[in-house]
């Protein structure tokens, strides 16, 4: 008995912290600033993509529906990064940057592919479930928040709102 509920407690936590997309909800503030090390070695900063519209992608490598959205976003990269897109995909993998350089140099990651960590979550006020992305916009405001996964069309469609 005690396994039974420790294994639905289990598969609780995974569906909670891995969904499918919701419609996304609209928001108002100014995006955070923040340096965080990308699997490049360079060091990104919010503030180095001023005037472009930015989609913020939380992540994990362990997070099925994450690893849908990785030719979503690559896809959305391809076609839009010339018109001012730029995403940035926070990983919140605990194995370090150096796996996580792996992890993206196999899947061929063409975007920024930074290691976060949940202060970073919490700067932007709080991610409870992954995939969560982040919209900010040319002026650096945070315009939208959309959990879960998203295809390409339903971002596709977001995006171009703000280019």
């Amino acid at each position: 008995m005690a396994k039974r509920l420790l294994l639905v407690t289990l598969l609780a936590v995974i569906i909670a912290g891995c969904g499918k997309g919701d419609i996304g909800q609209n928001l108002t503030g100014g995006a955070p600033d923040f340096t965080l090390p990308a699997v490049d070695g360079s060091m990104v900063s919010m503030s180095d993509y001023s005037g472009k519209v930015i989609l913020v992608d939380f992540w994990a490598t362990w997070c099925p529906p994450c690893l849908e959205m990785i030719p979503v976003l690559t896809k959305l990269h391809k076609n839009y990064s010339d018109k001012g897109l730029v995403i940035l995909a926070i990983s919140l993998d605990r194995d370090g940057l150096e796996a996580l350089g792996t992890f993206v140099h196999e899947k061929m990651i063409p975007y920024k592919v930074i290691m976060g960590d949940t202060k970073i979550g919490n700067a932007f006020g709080g991610v409870s479930s992954i995939p969560t992305l982040y919209m900010v916009d040319r002026d650096g405001r945070l315009v939208r928040k959309l959990t879960g996964y998203h295809s390409y069309g339903q971002l596709q469609e977001q995006v171009k709102k703000y280019l």
